[in-house]
């Protein structure tokens, strides 16, 4: 970790899409708002959200990804990167570049960490091809650090269905690493788990009728800068999910078919939801 008088850096990869809150939108502004310092790599330049109808733009090739990267390296800056966060992947032959750009961080600053949000698809349905799926799963997730999947993207990782708490507990202690794991269904509500080595603990709040796209992207962002500030998994977690559940509820409010995050900004530091993150017996 950095002295505390220095600010914490994160790199974020994600998808970049012009008329949209999701992947960098979203994180960069969540992350940005709690006080952390956000470099922004995309993955793919979007002008819509896919399920509009035809995007525009395309992935960003992987000739074009290294040479940003090696950009950003004569910056000087790789040593003063906390924490490397992957979400969207455009093409499976970014992964290479990605990983390669890792060992140059990790190099520069050994305690930085690669944590992958694994985007991959949602409410049992793909949203990548399968070549991406592939280079994500076996590619990406076996060097990250932390791990951030839905339940749905876990039970690809586990290579089960998740369908309650129980399995998903069952799922993440396989894995042997911090892993944080969202859209969890319960009987009343629905919560993100943190399963570790030694310790998990589960945060639920209540289920909305719907949420606006980008929701994964803004839980994992909250969590990591939390951690990256150097706050405890359990009161990250908790503020993650509570400031999520709060946007949410003012998105439907706003009746925005967006995360509305301008709006809603002031309960990413301070959220008025404050679940509690219970502990659950190993």
């Amino acid at each position: 970790m950095l002295e505390p008088s220095r600010t914490k850096t994160i790199l974020s990869m994600q998808s970049q899409v012009v008329g949209a809150r999701v992947g960098n939108s979203v994180a960069a502004f969540a992350m940005e708002r709690l006080g952390v310092r956000v470099f922004q790599l995309p993955t793919t330049l979007l002008g819509r959200r896919p399920d509009h109808g035809p995007p525009g733009g395309g992935p960003i090739p992987a000739e074009t990804l290294s040479s940003l990267i090696d950009g950003l390296a004569d910056d000087g800056v790789f040593e003063e990167i906390d924490a490397v966060l992957t979400g969207y992947i455009g093409d499976a032959e970014q992964v290479p570049v990605i990983l390669d750009m890792v060992e140059r961080i990790k190099a520069a600053k050994p305690a930085a960490v690669l944590v992958c949000d694994p985007v991959l698809g949602d409410e049992g349905k793909s949203y990548v091809s399968e070549s991406i799926t592939d280079a994500v799963l076996n590619g990406l997730v076996p060097h990250a650090d932390w791990l951030t999947p839905n339940a749905y993207e876990l039970g690809l990782l586990a290579g089960r269905e998740i369908d309650g708490l129980q399995t998903a507990r069952d799922a993440a202690r396989r894995i042997g690493k911090p892993v944080v794991v969202s859209s969890i269904r319960t009987a009343v509500g629905i919560g993100n788990l943190y399963s570790a080595p030694k310790v998990e603990w589960f945060c639920e709040t209540a289920r909305l009728p719907r949420a606006p796209k980008g929701t994964g992207d803004l839980l994992s962002s909250l969590f990591v800068a939390r951690r990256v500030r150097g706050e405890a998994p359990a009161v990250a977690l908790e503020a993650a999910t509570g400031a999520v559940y709060d946007v949410i509820v003012r998105s439907l409010a706003a009746e925005s078919d967006d995360l509305a995050l301008p709006a809603a900004q002031s309960v990413l530091e301070e959220p008025v939801t404050r679940p509690l993150a219970r502990p659950l017996e190993m």
